[in-house]
């Protein structure tokens, strides 16, 4: 029976996001249901219309950067996922309650519930106030309420939240599942953690999911979490963000920065009039953006054509082989069978991977994502449904993926194996679902198909300067 479908990193509020509604001169509305969400309801509705008429309806999960706060505005993004969420809730075919976490554009959402934690402890007069670090990835943790997301699903229709961070678990038999948004596997989005390791006397041990959390919770929260906040800052930032997603783009605001920067620097130092110093200071600050902001665009969202780079392999590898085996262990899990699960790239695929500590090669999933990164198509981005049943076989339904030569990829079921207990008669469902719901599936193909060349428009647009965001979004207000 299916028990979960995870889908993840809708960034709900961003412009170029899927679930972003556009009217005439590029004007973004986020009050109003894209046609990529509707379609996707629709299909997901004929898709679980089987076990639904059974009373079968499995939860949904949110894997992370469901709302886009890092630049977004607060009301644009609670909007626009408060429209996608309710377009599901109104199917009929999923459970009332749904199972999320943080990725680390929504950080703040995690936050937020420990923050509900630490208030609970004083509400019972502990003598220590309990400051959770992570909770339990098998079990739910009572009270991590996370009131921001809470108020957008009860106001979508759903029940409740069953809050947990960094990783979501399940477990059968032999079998584990772990689910992670997907940050942590990345070494940028534990920067604090390489700092405490560089300065320690002695090798630090690898560190916990538990520790990962502790140890980088502020810095996420202020790099990626909250500039959505800050008013014009926001928005200023937001534009910024949309050219570096361009190589031109970047090229083009880096150089007018490192101009900036040489102008200041010269300003303070000898020889202020000397040509040759002032082309010095302006290579100096060309090469130290490099290093600093430049660096983030070689992460591996922006690694557009494989859907994980070498190094991104050696990092996942290096999360499961820690955080992932601790905390299955730690949880008192199996690790002979795992599946991992994990979204934030925004190119979702299906692999294999030999893993130390496993009795078996780790079958992982990505969920992909629901926004456009650059203004290139026919790369590997897209967007996938994780399905999990009740024995902890897992499938992916891969939704999307950007057109190349005009061309989609049919939506299509994906299955790392077949031979365990269940997994055949799982796939054989699933296909039967798929087989019945083609006719709304294409539908949610021709609207991504649309979605993604308005959004390519758009970059394109920013790439050469001929698009505000900033103007864009104020008229939109």
């Amino acid at each position: 029976m299916l028990k979960y479908v995870c889908i993840s990193d809708l960034h709900a509020g961003a412009v170029t996001s899927l679930l972003t509604t556009y009217l005439a001169k590029r004007v973004p509305v986020f009050t109003r249901k894209s046609d990529v969400t509707l379609t996707f309801a629709e299909a997901l509705k004929d898709f679980l219309q089987v076990p639904a008429k059974k009373g079968e309806h499995p939860e949904l999960i949110l894997l992370g950067d469901v709302v886009d706060l890092q630049f977004s505005k607060r009301s644009d993004a609670t909007a626009s996922a408060g429209g996608f969420l309710q377009a599901l809730c109104d199917t009929g075919v999923l459970a009332p309650r749904v199972v999320a976490t943080a990725g680390n554009h929504d950080h703040a959402l995690w936050t937020d519930a420990r923050l509900a934690l630490e208030a609970l402890s004083i509400g019972r007069g502990e003598d220590e106030i309990s400051y959770l670090k992570s909770t339990p990835a098998f079990s739910e943790t009572p009270g991590a309420d996370s009131r921001l997301l809470t108020a957008l699903v009860r106001d979508a229709g759903f029940d409740s939240v069953d809050f947990r961070y960094p990783n979501i678990g399940f477990a059968k038999d032999n079998r584990s599942v772990v689910l992670h948004h997907g940050h942590f596997v990345e070494p940028e989005y534990r920067m604090m953690t390489r700092v405490l390791d560089t300065l320690a006397r002695k090798p630090r041990p690898t560190p916990t999911a538990e520790q990962l959390s502790e140890e980088n919770a502020g810095w996420i929260d202020f790099a990626w979490s909250t500039f959505g906040d800050a008013a014009a800052l926001g928005r200023d930032a937001e534009a910024l963000y949309q050219n570096l997603l361009t190589s031109m783009g970047y090229r083009r605001l880096s150089a007018k920065w490192a101009e900036k920067l040489g102008e200041a620097l010269s300003d303070r130092l000898p020889l202020a009039g000397n040509l040759s110093m002032q082309a010095a200071l302006n290579t100096l600050a060309q090469t130290g953006l490099d290093l600093t902001i430049g660096r983030f665009r070689d992460t591996e969202r922006y690694a557009e054509v494989d859907a994980l780079t070498s190094s991104g392999f050696h990092e996942l590898r290096w999360f499961l082989e820690g955080p992932v085996r601790g905390q299955i262990i730690g949880e008192e899990k199996p690790v002979e069978d795992v599946t991992f699960t994990f979204g934030h790239t925004h190119k979702p695929f299906s692999d294999r991977i030999t893993a130390t500590g496993f009795g078996t090669p780790v079958k992982v999933y990505n969920t992909g994502g629901w926004t456009l990164n650059g203004p290139r198509l026919g790369t590997a981005e897209g967007a996938a449904m994780v399905m999990i049943d009740d024995a902890c076989n897992v499938a992916s339904l891969r939704l999307f993926t950007t057109p190349e030569n005009g061309e989609m990829i049919p939506v299509h079921i994906e299955m790392l194996t077949e031979d365990a207990p269940g997994a055949a008669e799982f796939r054989a469902e699933l296909e039967g679902w798929l087989d019945a719901s083609r006719d709304a599936w294409a539908a949610l193909t021709e609207a991504a198909h649309k979605a993604y060349d308005e959004r390519q428009q758009l970059l394109l647009q920013f790439t050469a300067g001929q698009f505000d965001t900033a103007d864009r979004l104020e008229a939109a207000e």
